[in-house]
């Protein structure tokens, strides 16, 4: 995996503009076997990333990640209000309480949740957590990905309760090849 810093991504905002650090990551496509037809096209259709020597996908690589680095988190996924701790088949959750999250977590992210009209709608793509209370939100962009009204919406809301520095995106080339 290659890291690279690039310059932080400028949201304007009603108090100001905010910076959001962002990063390139590039990461080892899945060249495995094809996804289970039974898995439904909204996930199959993802690009397919190696983690651990499986399929998965850019949200679970970032969470990888960070899991290595003593961070623990989900991807939330608002297709469904989903959060997954690794790709399918594995089991996802509706609360974070559910993925064993310490309460701490669970509060601060219940809390956003509860300013987001109680929706992961525009929720960035990783919730990460580790003690002594520390969190992060990270928001994957694949290729041509861009950010999107709703989640501009989320970081609006969430910055209210939260510090710029607890952002990040991580840019992901499609093709890996692309330097």
């Amino acid at each position: 995996m290659w890291i690279t810093e690039l310059r932080p991504t400028r949201f304007g905002m009603p108090r100001g503009t905010v910076l959001i650090a962002t990063q390139r990551w590039e990461l080892r496509r899945w060249d495995g076997a094809a996804d289970p037809p039974e898995l439904q096209r909204i996930w199959s259709r993802k690009p397919g990333f190696t983690v651990d020597g499986r399929r998965s996908c850019a949200e679970l690589a970032v969470v990888d990640r960070l899991r290595g680095e003593g961070w623990d988190g989900v991807w939330v996924s608002a297709f469904g209000n989903r959060l997954r701790r690794e790709w399918f088949p594995a089991a996802s959750f509706r609360t974070l309480a559910e993925c064993g999250a310490p309460a701490w977590a669970i509060a601060i992210f219940d809390r956003l949740r509860a300013a987001n009209d109680g929706r992961l709608s525009g929720f960035f793509d990783v919730f990460a957590w580790r003690d002594p209370g520390e969190v992060r939100f990270i928001e994957t962009k694949v290729g041509r990905d861009r950010i999107t009204s709703t989640q501009r919406r989320f970081l609006e809301t969430a910055l209210r309760l939260h510090d710029p520095g607890q952002f990040m995106i991580v840019e992901i080339p499609e093709d890996p090849a692309a330097r």
